[in-house]
């Protein structure tokens, strides 16, 4: 009878193997992930995208320039010296819109977005926090 063959257990996976065999099955799932649009940076799983326009003014309907606008941290961008701005590739459903500026409260609207469409937030109405002379 050979002694030690027969009783030999199997020798268990070392730690730094199963860290190394998990983190190849993630890089692995990120790369098909990624494959599927390229390396887009703002592609997150299957997302249909739309933008949002519209223009920032105070209450007496004048233009803003300047100020930030966005929805949620996904998309910021600033208002050009028209007040006007569009939001590019913001996911579809419903988003609320958000801008601020300095010497204002901050606004905000929601709307709706659809797949590759270009919705109006019409006007985001900001109110002076500050007196002007």
């Amino acid at each position: 009878m050979q002694r030690g063959i027969m009783n030999q257990r199997p020798t268990p996976a070392r730690p730094s193997t199963r860290v190394a065999f998990a983190a190849a099955l993630s890089l692995g799932a990120l790369v098909t992930l990624l494959g599927a649009k390229g390396c887009d940076p703002n592609y997150i799983g299957v997302q249909d995208y739309g933008s949002i326009g519209g223009n920032v003014v105070d209450q007496k309907g004048v233009p803003i320039p300047q100020a930030i606008v966005s929805v949620g941290s996904l998309v910021t961008i600033r208002s050009d010296s028209k007040g006007a701005f569009v939001l590019p590739h913001v996911p579809v459903g419903e988003q609320s819109v958000q801008a601020q500026a300095a010497g204002y409260a901050s606004g905000s609207v929601t709307v709706i977005v659809a797949k590759d469409k270009d919705v109006s937030a019409g006007n985001i109405v900001l109110t002076a926090t500050t007196t002007n002379p």
